[in-house]
Protein backbone atom coordinates (compact mmCIF):
# COMPACT_ATOMS: atom_id res chain seq x y z
CA UNK A 1 0.00 0.00 0.00
CA UNK A 2 1.73 3.21 -1.25
CA UNK A 3 1.63 6.41 0.88
CA UNK A 4 -1.68 7.78 0.54
CA UNK A 5 -2.03 11.55 -1.17
CA UNK A 6 -2.92 13.97 1.04
CA UNK A 7 -6.63 14.54 1.33
CA UNK A 8 -8.46 17.27 -1.08
CA UNK A 9 -11.08 19.85 -0.27
CA UNK A 10 -14.49 19.13 -1.56
CA UNK A 11 -14.60 21.80 -3.69
CA UNK A 12 -11.54 20.17 -5.40
CA UNK A 13 -12.71 16.97 -5.53
CA UNK A 14 -16.53 18.08 -6.88
CA UNK A 15 -14.22 19.93 -9.55
CA UNK A 16 -12.32 16.93 -10.49
CA UNK A 17 -15.47 15.33 -10.15
CA UNK A 18 -17.44 17.52 -13.18
CA UNK A 19 -13.84 16.84 -15.45
CA UNK A 20 -13.50 13.70 -15.13
CA UNK A 21 -17.80 13.82 -16.06
CA UNK A 22 -16.93 16.12 -18.75
CA UNK A 23 -14.27 13.43 -20.26
CA UNK A 24 -16.51 10.44 -19.92
CA UNK A 25 -19.00 12.50 -22.30
CA UNK A 26 -16.40 13.74 -24.47
CA UNK A 27 -14.82 10.41 -24.80
CA UNK A 28 -18.23 8.50 -25.69
CA UNK A 29 -19.27 11.18 -28.43
CA UNK A 30 -15.96 10.68 -29.83
CA UNK A 31 -16.86 6.92 -29.94
CA UNK A 32 -20.27 7.22 -30.91
CA UNK A 33 -19.15 9.55 -33.75
CA UNK A 34 -16.43 6.97 -35.08
CA UNK A 35 -19.51 3.87 -35.17
CA UNK A 36 -21.70 6.80 -36.83
CA UNK A 37 -19.09 7.24 -39.62
CA UNK A 38 -18.57 3.13 -39.72
CA UNK A 39 -22.33 2.97 -39.81
CA UNK A 40 -22.86 5.29 -42.55
CA UNK A 41 -20.26 3.26 -44.77
CA UNK A 42 -22.02 0.15 -44.16
CA UNK A 43 -25.49 1.55 -44.91
CA UNK A 44 -24.01 3.08 -48.72
CA UNK A 45 -22.21 -0.53 -49.12
CA UNK A 46 -25.56 -1.66 -48.81
CA UNK A 47 -27.43 0.71 -51.30
CA UNK A 48 -24.54 0.27 -53.27
CA UNK A 49 -25.32 -3.49 -53.82
CA UNK A 50 -29.00 -2.76 -53.68
CA UNK A 51 -28.52 -0.74 -56.98
CA UNK A 52 -26.52 -2.77 -58.42
CA UNK A 53 -28.91 -6.16 -58.04
CA UNK A 54 -32.06 -3.99 -58.55
CA UNK A 55 -31.34 -2.05 -61.85
CA UNK A 56 -30.57 -2.91 -64.89
CA UNK A 57 -27.07 -2.11 -66.50
CA UNK A 58 -25.14 0.36 -66.40
CA UNK A 59 -27.48 2.24 -64.46
CA UNK A 60 -26.62 0.08 -61.44
CA UNK A 61 -23.34 0.27 -61.80
CA UNK A 62 -22.82 3.57 -62.21
CA UNK A 63 -25.26 4.39 -58.66
CA UNK A 64 -23.41 1.54 -57.28
CA UNK A 65 -20.26 3.16 -58.07
CA UNK A 66 -21.26 7.29 -56.65
CA UNK A 67 -22.47 5.40 -53.60
CA UNK A 68 -19.05 3.30 -52.92
CA UNK A 69 -17.45 6.58 -53.47
CA UNK A 70 -19.28 8.58 -51.32
CA UNK A 71 -18.83 5.54 -48.96
CA UNK A 72 -14.89 6.01 -49.08
CA UNK A 73 -15.08 9.60 -48.91
CA UNK A 74 -17.04 9.49 -46.24
CA UNK A 75 -13.92 8.06 -44.20
CA UNK A 76 -12.33 11.45 -44.36
CA UNK A 77 -14.05 12.99 -40.77
CA UNK A 78 -11.65 10.14 -38.51
CA UNK A 79 -8.42 11.70 -39.71
CA UNK A 80 -9.94 14.79 -37.54
CA UNK A 81 -9.83 13.26 -34.22
CA UNK A 82 -7.56 15.13 -31.50
CA UNK A 83 -7.27 17.66 -33.67
CA UNK A 84 -8.81 21.54 -33.63
CA UNK A 85 -11.10 21.08 -36.11
CA UNK A 86 -13.07 17.53 -34.75
CA UNK A 87 -16.33 19.33 -33.46
CA UNK A 88 -16.41 21.40 -36.46
CA UNK A 89 -15.81 18.40 -38.82
CA UNK A 90 -18.76 16.75 -37.04
CA UNK A 91 -20.90 19.30 -38.10
CA UNK A 92 -20.06 19.46 -41.55
CA UNK A 93 -20.06 15.33 -41.95
CA UNK A 94 -23.66 15.63 -41.34
CA UNK A 95 -24.68 18.75 -43.12
CA UNK A 96 -22.59 17.30 -46.36
CA UNK A 97 -24.69 14.28 -45.88
CA UNK A 98 -28.04 16.27 -45.83
CA UNK A 99 -26.72 18.69 -48.98
CA UNK A 100 -25.87 15.60 -50.71
CA UNK A 101 -29.56 14.10 -50.34
CA UNK A 102 -31.39 17.24 -51.02
CA UNK A 103 -29.36 17.66 -54.11
CA UNK A 104 -30.02 14.13 -55.46
CA UNK A 105 -33.45 15.51 -55.09
CA UNK A 106 -33.27 18.41 -56.78
CA UNK A 107 -30.62 17.72 -59.94
CA UNK A 108 -30.25 13.93 -60.12
CA UNK A 109 -32.52 12.24 -63.04
CA UNK A 110 -34.62 10.19 -62.09
CA UNK A 111 -34.04 8.02 -64.91
CA UNK A 112 -31.76 8.22 -68.18
CA UNK A 113 -33.89 6.81 -70.38
CA UNK A 114 -36.86 9.99 -71.03
CA UNK A 115 -37.64 13.28 -69.90
CA UNK A 116 -39.02 12.26 -66.75
CA UNK A 117 -40.22 15.25 -64.44
CA UNK A 118 -38.07 16.14 -61.24
CA UNK A 119 -41.18 16.28 -58.72
CA UNK A 120 -41.60 12.65 -59.75
CA UNK A 121 -38.57 11.69 -57.29
CA UNK A 122 -40.40 12.16 -54.33
CA UNK A 123 -42.31 8.62 -55.60
CA UNK A 124 -38.82 7.16 -55.78
CA UNK A 125 -38.24 7.44 -51.85
CA UNK A 126 -35.27 8.80 -51.72
CA UNK A 127 -36.11 11.38 -49.46
CA UNK A 128 -36.40 8.63 -47.11
CA UNK A 129 -32.55 8.93 -46.59
CA UNK A 130 -32.97 11.91 -44.49
CA UNK A 131 -33.90 9.55 -41.48
CA UNK A 132 -31.43 7.53 -42.44
CA UNK A 133 -28.48 10.38 -41.79
CA UNK A 134 -30.38 11.80 -38.28
CA UNK A 135 -30.32 7.76 -36.92
CA UNK A 136 -26.61 7.88 -37.54
CA UNK A 137 -26.34 11.27 -35.89
CA UNK A 138 -27.99 9.71 -32.60
CA UNK A 139 -24.85 7.49 -32.20
CA UNK A 140 -22.93 10.20 -31.34
CA UNK A 141 -24.62 11.15 -28.19
CA UNK A 142 -24.57 14.42 -29.02
CA UNK A 143 -27.98 16.38 -28.84
CA UNK A 144 -26.77 19.57 -30.85
CA UNK A 145 -25.35 17.29 -33.46
CA UNK A 146 -29.03 15.56 -33.64
CA UNK A 147 -30.25 18.62 -33.96
CA UNK A 148 -28.36 20.21 -36.56
CA UNK A 149 -28.56 17.27 -38.76
CA UNK A 150 -32.24 17.48 -38.46
CA UNK A 151 -32.68 21.07 -38.83
CA UNK A 152 -30.27 20.30 -42.07
CA UNK A 153 -32.62 18.05 -43.24
CA UNK A 154 -36.09 20.02 -43.39
CA UNK A 155 -33.71 22.84 -44.60
CA UNK A 156 -32.65 20.74 -47.65
CA UNK A 157 -35.98 19.18 -48.04
CA UNK A 158 -37.76 22.60 -48.59
CA UNK A 159 -34.60 24.10 -50.74
CA UNK A 160 -34.90 20.79 -53.22
CA UNK A 161 -38.79 21.21 -53.29
CA UNK A 162 -38.03 25.32 -53.74
CA UNK A 163 -36.03 24.41 -56.58
CA UNK A 164 -38.08 22.00 -58.21
CA UNK A 165 -41.00 24.31 -57.85
CA UNK A 166 -38.83 26.93 -59.97
CA UNK A 167 -38.80 25.26 -62.82
CA UNK A 168 -42.29 23.62 -62.90
CA UNK A 169 -44.96 26.24 -65.05
CA UNK A 170 -47.38 25.07 -62.62
CA UNK A 171 -47.93 22.97 -59.72
CA UNK A 172 -50.95 20.67 -59.61
CA UNK A 173 -51.44 19.35 -56.04
CA UNK A 174 -54.44 17.78 -53.87
CA UNK A 175 -55.74 21.15 -53.81
CA UNK A 176 -56.81 20.61 -57.68
CA UNK A 177 -59.04 17.45 -56.49
CA UNK A 178 -62.98 17.86 -56.08
CA UNK A 179 -64.46 17.30 -53.26
CA UNK A 180 -65.17 13.15 -53.41
CA UNK A 181 -63.15 12.32 -56.20
CA UNK A 182 -63.95 9.48 -58.21
CA UNK A 183 -60.94 7.25 -59.37
CA UNK A 184 -60.55 8.68 -62.90
CA UNK A 185 -60.49 12.08 -61.46
CA UNK A 186 -57.51 10.93 -58.36
CA UNK A 187 -55.13 9.08 -61.02
CA UNK A 188 -55.60 12.37 -63.14
CA UNK A 189 -54.22 14.65 -60.40
CA UNK A 190 -51.53 12.16 -59.06
CA UNK A 191 -50.21 11.24 -62.38
CA UNK A 192 -50.25 14.68 -63.85
CA UNK A 193 -46.71 15.65 -64.94
CA UNK A 194 -46.86 18.68 -63.14
CA UNK A 195 -48.60 16.68 -59.30
CA UNK A 196 -46.26 18.17 -56.36
CA UNK A 197 -48.11 17.56 -52.85
CA UNK A 198 -46.50 20.66 -51.40
CA UNK A 199 -48.86 19.40 -48.10
CA UNK A 200 -47.07 15.83 -48.44
CA UNK A 201 -43.85 18.18 -47.99
CA UNK A 202 -44.70 19.69 -45.78
CA UNK A 203 -45.37 17.07 -43.32
CA UNK A 204 -42.30 15.14 -44.62
CA UNK A 205 -40.56 18.24 -42.98
CA UNK A 206 -42.68 18.11 -39.95
CA UNK A 207 -42.44 14.71 -39.24
CA UNK A 208 -38.60 14.97 -39.59
CA UNK A 209 -38.54 17.71 -37.57
CA UNK A 210 -40.47 15.93 -34.87
CA UNK A 211 -38.32 12.90 -35.46
CA UNK A 212 -35.38 14.58 -34.38
CA UNK A 213 -36.49 16.50 -31.99
CA UNK A 214 -37.77 12.91 -29.87
CA UNK A 215 -34.27 11.40 -31.18
CA UNK A 216 -32.55 14.65 -29.62
CA UNK A 217 -34.22 13.96 -25.92
CA UNK A 218 -33.26 10.48 -26.15
CA UNK A 219 -29.93 11.34 -26.85
CA UNK A 220 -30.04 13.95 -23.59
CA UNK A 221 -31.52 11.32 -21.22
CA UNK A 222 -28.70 9.10 -22.52
CA UNK A 223 -26.14 11.29 -21.91
CA UNK A 224 -27.83 11.87 -18.44
CA UNK A 225 -27.31 8.39 -17.79
CA UNK A 226 -23.43 8.68 -18.96
CA UNK A 227 -23.11 11.79 -16.59
CA UNK A 228 -24.88 9.54 -13.71
CA UNK A 229 -22.66 6.49 -14.44
CA UNK A 230 -19.51 8.61 -14.84
CA UNK A 231 -20.21 10.56 -11.95
CA UNK A 232 -21.00 7.18 -9.75
CA UNK A 233 -17.68 5.95 -11.07
CA UNK A 234 -15.86 9.26 -9.99
CA UNK A 235 -17.35 8.62 -6.10
CA UNK A 236 -16.55 4.87 -6.19
CA UNK A 237 -13.15 5.99 -7.11
CA UNK A 238 -12.70 8.81 -4.12
CA UNK A 239 -14.93 6.92 -1.76
CA UNK A 240 -12.44 3.73 -2.39
CA UNK A 241 -9.33 6.32 -2.38
CA UNK A 242 -10.38 7.17 1.03
CA UNK A 243 -10.72 3.94 2.58
CA UNK A 244 -7.52 3.33 1.44
CA UNK A 245 -6.47 5.83 3.73
CA UNK A 246 -7.99 4.13 6.82
CA UNK A 247 -7.86 -0.01 5.58
CA UNK A 248 -6.13 -2.38 3.58
CA UNK A 249 -6.73 -1.16 -0.82
CA UNK A 250 -7.59 -4.87 -0.95
CA UNK A 251 -9.88 -4.39 2.20
CA UNK A 252 -11.41 -0.92 0.51
CA UNK A 253 -11.78 -2.77 -3.04
CA UNK A 254 -14.11 -5.27 -1.58
CA UNK A 255 -15.95 -2.58 0.72
CA UNK A 256 -16.69 -0.76 -2.32
CA UNK A 257 -17.64 -3.55 -4.55
CA UNK A 258 -19.92 -5.80 -1.66
CA UNK A 259 -20.37 -2.92 0.64
CA UNK A 260 -19.08 -5.35 3.62
CA UNK A 261 -16.21 -7.53 4.31
CA UNK A 262 -17.52 -10.82 5.29
CA UNK A 263 -15.97 -12.81 8.71
CA UNK A 264 -13.24 -15.16 7.62
CA UNK A 265 -11.37 -17.94 9.50
CA UNK A 266 -8.29 -19.38 7.60
CA UNK A 267 -4.97 -20.16 7.95
CA UNK A 268 -2.67 -17.65 7.21
CA UNK A 269 0.65 -16.26 8.46
CA UNK A 270 1.03 -12.72 10.59
CA UNK A 271 4.00 -10.51 10.30
CA UNK A 272 4.59 -8.24 13.51
CA UNK A 273 6.97 -5.27 13.26
CA UNK A 274 8.22 -2.95 15.72
CA UNK A 275 10.61 0.00 15.51
CA UNK A 276 13.31 -0.47 18.42
CA UNK A 277 13.62 2.53 20.82
CA UNK A 278 10.96 4.51 19.21
CA UNK A 279 10.05 5.75 22.75
CA UNK A 280 13.22 7.57 23.74
CA UNK A 281 13.78 8.26 19.59
CA UNK A 282 10.64 10.65 19.57
CA UNK A 283 11.20 12.46 22.66
CA UNK A 284 13.95 13.92 20.40
CA UNK A 285 11.72 14.57 17.50
CA UNK A 286 8.78 17.27 16.89
CA UNK A 287 5.49 15.84 16.62
CA UNK A 288 5.68 17.05 13.08
CA UNK A 289 9.27 14.89 12.33
CA UNK A 290 7.84 12.20 14.35
CA UNK A 291 4.19 11.88 12.05
CA UNK A 292 6.95 12.25 9.18
CA UNK A 293 9.12 9.73 10.27
CA UNK A 294 6.52 7.08 10.40
CA UNK A 295 4.69 7.95 7.55
CA UNK A 296 7.91 7.71 5.41
CA UNK A 297 8.82 4.32 7.07
CA UNK A 298 4.89 2.96 7.01
CA UNK A 299 4.50 3.98 3.50
CA UNK A 300 7.73 2.37 1.68
CA UNK A 301 7.01 -1.00 3.86
CA UNK A 302 3.34 -1.08 3.08
CA UNK A 303 4.60 -1.36 -0.35
CA UNK A 304 7.10 -3.84 0.21
CA UNK A 305 4.80 -6.11 1.89
CA UNK A 306 1.85 -5.69 -0.86
CA UNK A 307 4.80 -6.51 -3.44
CA UNK A 308 4.52 -9.89 -1.67
CA UNK A 309 1.06 -10.50 -1.51
CA UNK A 310 0.73 -9.28 2.05
CA UNK A 311 -1.23 -6.65 3.56
CA UNK A 312 -0.45 -4.41 6.38
CA UNK A 313 -3.64 -4.68 8.46
CA UNK A 314 -2.90 -2.27 10.85
CA UNK A 315 -0.39 0.47 12.68
CA UNK A 316 -0.21 0.42 16.67
CA UNK A 317 1.47 3.41 17.33
CA UNK A 318 4.99 2.65 16.17
CA UNK A 319 4.36 -1.00 15.22
CA UNK A 320 2.31 -2.48 11.78
CA UNK A 321 0.74 -5.55 11.44
CA UNK A 322 0.78 -7.30 7.86
CA UNK A 323 -1.20 -10.31 7.07
CA UNK A 324 -0.50 -13.00 4.34
CA UNK A 325 -3.55 -14.94 3.17
CA UNK A 326 -5.92 -12.76 5.00
CA UNK A 327 -8.48 -11.62 3.49
CA UNK A 328 -7.71 -12.21 0.24
CA UNK A 329 -6.26 -15.97 -0.73
CA UNK A 330 -2.13 -16.13 -1.30
CA UNK A 331 0.10 -18.84 -2.51
CA UNK A 332 2.55 -19.66 0.18
CA UNK A 333 1.79 -17.29 2.80
CA UNK A 334 4.36 -18.46 5.01
CA UNK A 335 7.56 -18.28 2.55
CA UNK A 336 5.54 -14.46 1.27
CA UNK A 337 5.92 -13.32 5.06
CA UNK A 338 9.28 -14.33 5.51
CA UNK A 339 10.92 -13.03 2.42
CA UNK A 340 8.32 -9.19 3.31
CA UNK A 341 10.32 -9.65 7.16
CA UNK A 342 13.72 -10.00 5.24
CA UNK A 343 12.59 -7.25 2.79
CA UNK A 344 12.25 -4.86 5.83
CA UNK A 345 14.96 -4.98 7.42
CA UNK A 346 17.22 -4.70 4.40
CA UNK A 347 14.73 -1.62 3.99
CA UNK A 348 16.08 -0.14 7.66
CA UNK A 349 19.44 -1.51 7.35
CA UNK A 350 20.33 0.52 4.45
CA UNK A 351 17.91 3.81 4.33
CA UNK A 352 17.80 6.32 6.84
CA UNK A 353 13.96 8.07 7.68
CA UNK A 354 14.10 11.93 8.37
CA UNK A 355 18.05 11.91 9.24
CA UNK A 356 17.38 8.31 11.56
CA UNK A 357 18.63 5.66 11.07
CA UNK A 358 15.99 3.17 12.35
CA UNK A 359 16.08 -0.96 13.55
CA UNK A 360 13.34 -3.70 13.43
CA UNK A 361 11.87 -6.27 15.36
CA UNK A 362 10.07 -8.60 13.85
CA UNK A 363 7.78 -11.91 14.68
CA UNK A 364 5.95 -14.00 12.34
CA UNK A 365 3.63 -16.76 13.34
CA UNK A 366 2.05 -19.01 11.26
CA UNK A 367 -1.65 -20.70 12.23
CA UNK A 368 -4.98 -19.49 12.19
CA UNK A 369 -6.97 -16.66 11.86
CA UNK A 370 -9.82 -14.62 12.29
CA UNK A 371 -10.51 -11.58 10.06
CA UNK A 372 -12.89 -9.20 9.64
CA UNK A 373 -14.59 -5.35 10.12
CA UNK A 374 -15.25 -5.06 14.23
CA UNK A 375 -16.90 -2.06 15.83
CA UNK A 376 -19.72 0.25 16.03
CA UNK A 377 -22.85 0.51 13.69
CA UNK A 378 -21.35 3.93 12.92
CA UNK A 379 -17.21 3.32 13.27
CA UNK A 380 -15.92 0.16 12.32
CA UNK A 381 -12.32 -1.32 11.30
CA UNK A 382 -11.23 -4.04 9.77
CA UNK A 383 -8.57 -6.19 12.15
CA UNK A 384 -7.14 -9.84 12.49
CA UNK A 385 -6.82 -12.03 15.67
CA UNK A 386 -6.56 -14.89 17.17
CA UNK A 387 -3.85 -16.32 18.70
CA UNK A 388 -1.79 -16.25 15.80
CA UNK A 389 -1.64 -12.77 15.74
CA UNK A 390 -0.67 -13.39 19.73
CA UNK A 391 2.33 -15.45 18.68
CA UNK A 392 3.86 -12.78 15.94
CA UNK A 393 3.26 -9.81 19.07
CA UNK A 394 4.87 -11.91 21.36
CA UNK A 395 7.81 -13.37 19.42
CA UNK A 396 8.40 -9.83 18.13
CA UNK A 397 9.13 -8.64 22.02
CA UNK A 398 11.09 -11.48 22.86
CA UNK A 399 13.66 -10.28 20.09
CA UNK A 400 14.69 -7.94 22.95
CA UNK A 401 15.44 -10.52 25.32
CA UNK A 402 17.69 -12.48 22.71
CA UNK A 403 19.16 -9.59 21.01
CA UNK A 404 17.66 -10.91 18.07
CA UNK A 405 16.24 -8.79 14.96
CA UNK A 406 13.35 -11.54 13.50
CA UNK A 407 11.93 -14.62 15.06
CA UNK A 408 9.23 -17.22 13.79
CA UNK A 409 7.47 -19.81 15.09
CA UNK A 410 8.25 -23.65 14.18
CA UNK A 411 4.68 -23.79 12.46
CA UNK A 412 6.35 -20.55 9.77
CA UNK A 413 9.06 -22.30 9.52
CA UNK A 414 8.11 -26.16 8.43
CA UNK A 415 5.70 -24.07 5.66
CA UNK A 416 8.60 -22.31 4.15
CA UNK A 417 12.08 -24.16 4.77
CA UNK A 418 13.24 -22.57 1.20
CA UNK A 419 13.03 -19.30 2.59
CA UNK A 420 14.29 -20.18 5.94
CA UNK A 421 17.27 -22.08 4.74
CA UNK A 422 19.92 -19.99 7.06
CA UNK A 423 17.01 -19.89 10.69
CA UNK A 424 18.74 -20.69 13.30
CA UNK A 425 16.83 -22.72 16.23
CA UNK A 426 16.54 -20.71 19.14
CA UNK A 427 14.64 -23.49 21.16
CA UNK A 428 11.11 -23.76 22.71
CA UNK A 429 8.89 -21.18 24.12
CA UNK A 430 6.18 -20.77 26.69
CA UNK A 431 3.85 -18.33 25.45
CA UNK A 432 1.17 -16.64 27.63
CA UNK A 433 -2.09 -18.13 27.09
CA UNK A 434 -1.20 -21.25 25.40
CA UNK A 435 -0.74 -24.72 27.25
CA UNK A 436 2.61 -25.65 25.49
CA UNK A 437 5.62 -24.50 24.23
CA UNK A 438 6.64 -23.66 20.48
CA UNK A 439 9.96 -23.99 18.34
CA UNK A 440 11.65 -20.79 17.70
CA UNK A 441 13.77 -19.89 15.01
CA UNK A 442 16.03 -17.07 14.17
CA UNK A 443 17.78 -15.23 11.43
CA UNK A 444 21.30 -14.02 11.40
CA UNK A 445 22.14 -15.23 15.51
CA UNK A 446 24.09 -17.47 16.28
CA UNK A 447 22.72 -20.98 17.54
CA UNK A 448 21.90 -20.67 21.51
CA UNK A 449 23.00 -23.29 23.48
CA UNK A 450 20.79 -26.73 22.47
CA UNK A 451 17.95 -27.97 24.25
CA UNK A 452 17.54 -24.13 25.61
CA UNK A 453 14.27 -23.61 27.06
CA UNK A 454 12.71 -20.12 27.26
CA UNK A 455 9.69 -18.65 29.09
CA UNK A 456 8.21 -15.34 27.82
CA UNK A 457 7.59 -13.41 30.91
CA UNK A 458 4.66 -12.16 32.35
CA UNK A 459 3.46 -8.40 31.92
CA UNK A 460 4.07 -7.61 35.15
CA UNK A 461 7.55 -9.05 35.13
CA UNK A 462 8.29 -7.09 32.16
CA UNK A 463 10.07 -3.13 32.08
CA UNK A 464 8.94 -1.29 28.38
CA UNK A 465 12.86 -1.18 27.45
CA UNK A 466 12.04 0.67 23.90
Amino acid sequence: MSEPAPAQPPSVAADRGAIAVEAALADAERKGFRLAVLGRTAALVAIACFYSAAFPWPNNIVMAALFLAAAGVGLAPLTLVGSRFERAGRFAFFAVDMAAISAMLAVAPLSSGGDIPQNFMFFSGRHLYYYVVVALSVLTLSPALVLWSGFCAVSGLAAATAWIVSGMDRVVSFGDLPRGPSREQFMAVVFDPDFLAIPVRVSDGLVIALSTAIAALAVHRARNVVRAHAAAEERRGRVQQLLGRYVPAQVAQQLVDAGQLAPQLREATILFADIEGFTRLSERLTAAQVIGLLNGFFGVAATLVEARGGIVVNHVGDALIAAFNAPLPVADHAARAVEAARALQSLVSGREFEGHRLRLRIGVATGPVAAGTVGGATRQTYTVYGDTVNVAQRLERLNKELGTDCLVCGATFGSARSACADAVAVGSVQVRGREGAIEVFAFGTSRPAADQHLAFPHPGQQKDRR
